[in-house]
């Protein structure tokens, strides 16, 4: 009986080859448990069987999500409720926090500051789902906070009432156009923005002027845009396309002019940390994070989408998205105090 034994050659190839396989499959166990951990979520998700969000964007972009979200799971019922202002959106769910009531499990808003601030404070539940490969690092601030849309701001007209096409912010101060044009108040921070923007692109002199226009200032895009659905004014300085798309939907004579570059706005979303819905709140943070969220949200020509090649996303190249960390409420304060006295004296 032959007792030698030679030795083992271990060739470099070798070596490297059984440390790949080692490491697809350790890849692949992780893949597997990370699988097995994101359904117990889903699983969870459909047993709590309910999820209230508070956003700031038009309804018409959550009823089509909603739709889209709960063909996916019906076993989870969405509530969106609209909460326009700072005031009753950030501070009413500071309160929920901490009064330990129910309320929202996703918030939707464009200030960026307060998601910095509040992520500081593990605010936010960090997205776990299959969407987080795929989606822009950079996209997702404070590892919490995804980035969902690109939104520009479009101006509109009533076609019956204007017969030469506006172009650009100065057709607004047609003599014509006097006591007929509106704009929105300043009940965000996207319209400090706004406003401020006009300043740098148009010059120091157009406010003044639009404000001997007397435009009409409403709360926000929605009565703005149904006041030129109704005849009641001839053109608007503020809009989205979304809330446009609708009314023309319907019959309105409007038609909308984007300026390139164009104003815009980062919508951002979180789930919420103290959620009484922890796991139907990640799901829809996943949801929204994939690229069928994204089509959902932004596929329809009214934004732009994070990620790229999304069917009927708009080009975020074409806009300027507002420096979020600039307007500050020392900043609003001193802003609203020269706005009044320019529109409201």
């Amino acid at each position: 009986m032959n007792t030698d034994h030679k030795p083992t050659r271990i060739t470099r190839r070798s070596a490297l080859g059984a440390i790949g396989a080692l490491s697809l499959a350790g890849q692949s166990a992780h893949a597997q448990q990370g699988d097995a951990n994101w359904q117990k979520i889903v699983a969870a998700a459909k047993k709590e069987g309910a999820l209230i969000i508070y956003h700031q964007a038009v309804p018409q972009v959550f009823e089509r999500l909603t739709k889209d979200f709960t063909s996916i799971y019906p076993e989870i019922k969405v509530e969106y409720r609209r909460q326009l202002t700072p005031v009753t959106h950030m501070q009413a769910i500071e309160n929920e926090k901490a009064n330990k009531l129910d309320g929202a499990d996703i918030s939707q808003y464009a200030n960026a500051i307060w998601y910095r601030d509040k992520a500081q404070e593990n605010f936010f539940l960090r997205p776990v789902g299959p969407a987080t490969a795929d989606f822009p690092k950079e996209s997702l601030l404070y590892g919490a906070v995804p980035v969902v849309a690109v939104m520009p701001f479009v101006m509109a007209y009533n076609t019956n009432l204007v017969k030469t096409p506006i172009t650009s912010m100065r057709d607004l101060l047609r003599p014509e156009l006097r006591g007929r044009v509106g704009s929105s108040d300043l009940v965000a921070e996207t319209v400090y923005a706004f406003y401020e923007w006009i300043e740098k692109t148009q010059g120091a002199d157009f406010l003044p002027q639009f404000a001997a226009q007397k435009p009409k200032l409403t709360v926000g895009v929605l009565p703005l845009f149904q006041s030129i659905a109704s005849g009641e004014l001839a053109a608007a300085a503020y809009g989205i396309h979304a809330v446009a798309n609708s009314l023309i939907a319907q019959g309105a004579p409007m038609k909308v002019f984007q300026p390139n570059p164009a104003f815009a706005s980062r919508d951002v979303l979180a789930a919420l940390a103290h959620s009484r819905r922890p796991n139907a709140a990640l799901v829809f943070l996943d949801y929204m994070m994939s690229r069928r969220g994204q089509a959902v949200w932004n596929g329809s020509g009214e934004t732009a989408s994070v990620i790229q090649g999304i069917p009927g996303s708009l080009d975020a190249r074409t806009m300027q998205p507002w420096d979020v960390f600039r307007y500050t409420a020392e900043f609003q304060r001193d802003y609203k105090a020269k706005f009044d006295r320019m529109f409201k004296a």
